[in-house]
């Protein structure tokens, strides 16, 4: 028998399939994600797939929110995952699911396919997406999204090696003069303080701690154990580092903390990836990463976030904070740094919950780099190194 002949996108003669993906298409996946983001990608990793997108709030099959398009020839040509979470509105439990890798191959552009994609993608019931241009913004806005006034995420700093963080900034060819301007200078004391309320969390000891995240803000992801051992304890491709703030067996506010090194330079730098609990135990917390970072010879800290919650305590830790361009005065990518520049808007939409959707805004909403896809590997190679990241 003669090779099979591949559909040719000029001349598709049948109507192309948009369906969710079934378990039968995890191969086709894999070949898919290496033509979209190349031979090293993460997405052909079984381990990673089995862990991204099933976050355990999902009973059914783990990507049965993500979409493709199949041509005639059963290929996938285009793919928009889903990944399953919960919101929490006015302290209401709602379903949401984060728009990620949406991807269609070159060939196949322009033919409508990702209109389709969307409009399937729409019917859940809250929508959410994070990091994308301001063009796309705009796009997400046309079709319903409240993208909070195209505001981005923010950046907090905390300097404890000067010389090699501007060091940093000329190596990504990017504005010194503009970090000396609005830098704090204060730099991480190596004094051994005491931090007795202070624990490291783990498999081994979160069983014997009752959760008890008493804040007060209008929308976040839900965080309760199950997903704290999903998204930082147990988490198979990535080790963090996760403390609590914790009286009478208690855990009253965390930080989740991961290692990066930034290649080719080899500094070293503690990013905060979630920070959440009661706002007066929040400086505890903060007092404590500063000692130990100083100690461990990180050259910074530093934390991104969505929302005014906690921009107080962080300032008053000495923390400087970074705003819509100036974000990318320090690299946001590890492995090699390079200039990025910020894309990191948010929109949410619901056709459900529309009212409520609309009535968020950026003052009373909570989101960090924890949500989302945007503190995952990017490579295959990273498996086994856990310290640089997308």
């Amino acid at each position: 028998m003669g090779k099979k002949q591949q559909t040719d996108p000029s001349n598709y003669s049948k109507k192309l399939e948009i369906r969710k993906v079934k378990p039968q298409d995890i191969g086709e996946l894999k070949s898919f994600f290496i033509k979209a983001y190349g031979k090293e990608t993460i997405f052909q990793d079984k381990l990673f797939l089995d862990w991204f997108f099933n976050t355990g709030q999902n009973e059914n099959h783990f990507m049965n929110n993500c979409i493709i398009c199949l041509n005639n020839d059963g290929q996938i040509v285009s793919h928009y995952g889903g990944l399953n979470s919960t919101l929490l509105i006015h302290n209401e439990k709602i379903p949401i699911i984060w728009g990620v890798n949406a991807f269609t191959l070159e060939d196949w552009r322009g033919k409508g396919i990702n209109s389709k994609i969307i409009e399937m993608f729409l019917e859940n019931e809250i929508n959410g997406v994070i990091g994308f241009t301001r063009k796309t913004a705009s796009f997400y806005k046309e079709i319903g999204y409240n993208i909070f006034n195209y505001k981005r995420f923010s950046r907090y700093i905390y300097i404890l090696d000067d010389v090699k963080t501007q060091n940093l900034i000329n190596y990504i060819k990017q504005d010194v003069q503009k970090y000396q301007e609005i830098a704090k200078k204060t730099y991480g004391s190596k004094v051994q303080l005491s931090y007795p309320n202070v624990v490291k969390i783990e498999k081994s000891n979160i069983d014997d701690y009752t959760l008890c995240l008493d804040v007060d803000i209008v929308a976040t992801t839900y965080r309760d154990k199950q997903f704290l051992n999903w998204r930082f304890i147990q988490n198979p491709l990535i080790d963090y580092d996760v403390y609590g703030f914790t009286e009478n067996n208690t855990i009253s506010a965390y930080i989740a903390l991961r290692k990066e090194i930034l290649s080719p330079l080899n500094y070293s730098v503690y990013r905060i990836i979630d920070l959440f609990g009661v706002p007066g135990h929040i400086p505890h917390l903060l007092n404590f990463i500063k000692t130990k970072a100083a100690f461990e010879n990180y050259i910074y800290i530093d934390f991104s976030k969505m929302g005014n919650l906690y921009t107080q305590e962080l300032l008053s830790a000495d923390f400087f904070q970074l705003e819509e361009d100036t974000v990318a005065i320090l690299p946001q990518v590890s492995s090699p740094i390079y200039y990025r520049p910020n894309c990191e808007y948010i929109g949410l939409q619901s056709l459900k919950h529309q009212q409520k959707i609309n009535l968020l805004t950026s003052d009373n909403i909570y989101f960090t780099r924890m949500d989302s896809d945007r503190d995952r590997l990017a490579n295959i190679s990273q498996k086994n190194q856990k310290g640089a990241i997308l």
